[in-house]
């Protein structure tokens, strides 16, 4: 299933009267679980990844919800945590977004309309290196064809994926291709307009 092409409405000014959670953009790789960690603690704030929601909602792991329900499926409940998480009471969090998040549904309009988007802008070549070694966790790139060397069946996938992606991912209130450390990415945040002190 590819993403729908509909593009997101124009962007109102970021405020933080509303809930103000991060939310963080990106392809498998990128480092939105580890960053997103960081970020949150820096901040005082919780963590959530999405995947981990779902899984924990479901009970089955992703690739069982893939094998089981397809990608409709996943989708369908990928939209569900996402607007139970936005949607929820409290202080704001840190989220950790599936790569496909937001290029389904009306996702992106939730995240902009509930949070500050960032996109992780990691290189093709350094997400090969680091989704070589785990595979297993990444249902949309673990498929091989026979004989098929793992490093470039990721790198055409990724590519492909990639310019799928890009216009949803284009469309975060910051792209950030920089060194991911908790002081570049608060001072980019802030350069944004990201101010979580007044959340």
């Amino acid at each position: 299933m590819m993403p729908s092409s509909a593009a997101a409405p124009e962007l109102p000014p970021f405020s933080t009267a509303g809930p103000g959670h991060l939310y963080l953009l990106g392809l498998p790789g990128a480092g939105k679980t580890t960053i997103g960690r960081r970020l949150a603690a820096h901040f005082g704030w919780e963590f959530r990844d999405l995947d981990a929601d779902i899984v924990a909602q479901s009970g089955q792991s992703i690739p069982e919800i893939f094998a089981a329900e397809g990608e409709v499926g996943f989708r369908q409940r990928e939209a569900a945590a996402l607007r139970a998480v936005a949607g929820r009471p409290g202080p704001p969090l840190v989220l950790a977004t599936g790569g496909g998040t937001p290029c389904f549904h009306d996702n992106l309009a939730v995240l902009h309309q509930t949070g500050f988007t960032l996109w992780l802008d990691v290189p093709v070549p350094e997400l090969v290196r680091r989704l070589v070694r785990s595979p297993h966790t990444r249902p949309l790139l673990a498929a091989t064809e026979p004989g098929e060397a793992p490093e470039k069946a990721l790198f055409d996938r990724l590519h492909r994926t990639l310019a799928a992606r890009q216009q949803f991912y284009g469309q975060a209130r910051l792209r950030h291709a920089g060194a991911a450390t908790v002081a570049a990415l608060t001072a980019a945040l802030a350069r944004a307009g990201f101010r979580p002190g007044l959340t």
